[in-house]
């Protein structure tokens, strides 16, 4: 009867240890193909994120303007979270604030509540910009292939303006949800 006993509670330790090393593995998996959870790190995205909030990337997603995505951050390789303002194919311009695609105004409405508040001290949030200063580009179309991002906190991150644009397979996946603080908890489109 011990005999029995004891070989019931191996089988079962046995299946636990099974089950804890399938699982573990099915988390590595998932992690490298479907998805990743990132720590936001600095404030160059503080209209959306706050350093330190940890978010949902979704690494099959498709991204689209406006997308909020994880990338691999030119000359340091760092990942951070910037927001996609400019597609392949597209020439990209800022003029007092307001952005142009293919010479027709775009309303950023992410950004509307902060923009408002910043023409009435007067100040300007966006510099004056143009693709054609980007030297990737041709007549400063983007080409096929390469992103330009942009934080939202304009006036305080490194972004595009700075790096260059971004290849395609530099951008890791898709921001779609803030889970972390909790009483923060947003999922984004």
């Amino acid at each position: 009867m011990k005999k029995k006993r004891k070989l019931q509670i191996q089988q079962l330790m046995k299946e636990i240890l099974i089950t804890l090393i399938i699982t573990c593995l099915l988390g590595i998996v998932l992690t490298q193909t479907v998805f990743k959870i990132e720590k936001n790190v600095g404030y160059g995205m503080r209209e959306a994120l706050d350093d330190g909030d940890l978010v949902y990337i979704d690494r099959l997603a498709r991204y689209k303007r406006f997308s909020l995505v994880n990338i691999k951050t030119p000359r340091t390789n760092e990942s951070s979270i910037r927001r996609i303002i400019g597609l392949p194919g597209e020439r990209i311009y800022y003029i007092n604030d307001a952005l142009y695609v293919n010479d027709r105004l775009v309303v950023e409405r992410f950004l509307e509540s902060r923009l408002a508040q910043i023409r009435i001290e007067g100040n300007i949030y966006t510099e004056n910009f143009d693709s054609k200063e980007l030297s990737e580009t041709t007549n400063g179309i983007l080409p096929e292939g390469k992103y330009l991002v942009l934080g939202d906190n304009r006036p305080f991150t490194t972004d595009s303006r700075y790096y260059g644009l971004i290849n395609e397979d530099e951008i890791i996946g898709t921001m779609k949800l803030r889970w972390w603080p909790l009483h923060k908890i947003r999922s984004y489109d």
